[in-house]
């Protein structure tokens, strides 16, 4: 029933990496420092690497969920 400590932390870890991921895909902005304002194609590249990081944590978790022993 109860996962173990070990497994909780792992995966208190996974939704904290994707919290901040899901955060930077919805505020692109904070991508961008001052100053860089014509660096509209690295914003495209780091949000399209945002959003890949973000689909790999969810199948980490479902992977979690699938696999867990009760």
């Amino acid at each position: 029933m109860l996962m173990s400590n070990r497994s909780q932390f792992g995966f208190i870890l996974i939704l904290i990496a994707f919290v901040i991921s899901i955060t930077f895909c919805l505020n692109p902005e904070a991508l961008l420092r001052g100053g860089y304002d014509l660096a509209i194609d690295g914003l495209v590249v780091s949000r399209t690497l945002m959003i890949i990081f973000s689909l790999y944590l969810l199948v980490k978790i479902g992977d979690l969920f699938i696999n867990r022993k009760d």
